[in-house]
C-alpha cells in the first residue's frame, strides 16, 4: 500500500507484506525513481530491485482491485469532507463535524452480510485497529442496510466485535442519508435477492476534516491499514 510519495527526496514510504527471503511486513520509506501519481491508500504492486545492500524501488502501478462496479467519482485526497449526520448504535444522533480535531476511519458494511470476507473482515480489522489506536482513533461503521440495521441490531453486533462505543460508533439513518453520506466515497451497493450487492471502501480522515487516504476492497493487510492511520496521527 502506498503511504507517501516525495519526488524531491526520491523516495516512496509503502507499507508492504512479507517479502520472502528478504524482510518481513512492515511500513518503511525506499528510495525510488519513480513518483506515482497515486493517493495515499491505493494498493499497489512494486518491484523492488536489491543490489549490494540497497534497496530501489524500480516501478509501481495501482492493483487491480476486487471492485465490481463502476463507481461515482469519489472524493480527491485533501478535500474536505462533507458533513453529515447519523444515528447511533444507542439511537442518538452523532455528526461528523462533533469529531473534528481527531482523526476518523470509516467503513460501509451491514450485519446480515454473508460472505466472512467483508463485512465481517472489514469489522474484525476495526476491532484490531481499536485495540492499536485506542482513544487516539474514532472509528465509524456505517450500515449500507438501514431498514434492517436499526440501532437495537447495531447495538448487538457492536458487542460481537466487543467495541469499544467511546470510540467505535455504529450508524444508521433513513436510506437517502446512507447514499448522501456514501457517494462522496464513491461506494456503490444495492439489494440484491434478499442481501446487499456492494463494493468497499475505507476512508481514513485527518483531524482537519479532510480526506486522508482511502483504500478500496477488503482484501488489504489490518496493517497497512494502520499505517496509513499512524501516519495521518503523526502528520496532524
Amino acid at each position: 500500500m502506498l503511504l507517501r510519495a516525495d519526488p524531491a527526496k526520491h523516495t516512496v514510504y509503502l507499507s508492504h507484506r512479507d517479502i520472502q527471503g528478504y524482510m518481513p511486513a512492515m511500513a518503511m520509506e525506499f528510495p525510488s525513481k519513480v513518483a506515482p501519481d497515486l493517493a495515499p491508500g491505493t494498493r499497489i504492486a512494486f518491484d523492488l530491485t536489491v543490489r549490494k545492500g540497497h534497496a530501489l524501488v524500480t516501478k509501481i502501478s495501482a492493483r487491480g482491485g476486487v471492485e465490481e462496479f463502476t463507481a461515482p467519482k469519489s472524493l480527491a485526497v485533501g478535500a474536505p469532507v462533507p458533513d453529515f449526520t447519523l444515528t447511533d448504535q444507542d439511537g442518538q444522533p452523532l455528526s461528523l463535524s462533533s469529531l473534528r480535531g481527531q482523526v476518523v476511519a470509516i467503513d460501509f458494511i451491514y450485519t446480515r452480510c454473508p460472505q466472512p470476507d467483508v463485512c465481517p473482515r472489514l469489522s474484525a480489522n476495526f476491532a484490531r485497529l481499536q485495540r492499536r489506536f485506542g482513544n487516539s482513533l474514532k472509528l465509524l461503521s456505517i450500515t449500507i442496510d438501514p431498514q434492517y440495521d436499526r440501532p437495537e441490531v447495531l447495538r448487538g453486533y457492536a458487542r460481537i466485535w466487543h467495541a469499544d462505543l467511546a470510540n467505535w460508533h455504529f450508524l444508521t439513518g433513513a436510506d437517502a442519508e446512507i447514499r448522501s453520506v456514501a457517494q462522496p466515497f464513491g461506494l456503490v451497493y444495492f439489494a440484491e435477492e434478499g442481501s446487499m450487492t456492494h463494493s468497499s471502501r475505507t476512508a481514513v480522515i485527518g483531524r482537519d476534516g479532510r480526506l486522508a487516504g482511502m483504500v478500496e476492497g477488503s482484501a488489504f493487510a489490518v496493517s497497512q491499514l494502520g499505517d496509513l492511520i499512524a501516519m495521518t496521527l503523526e502528520s496532524q
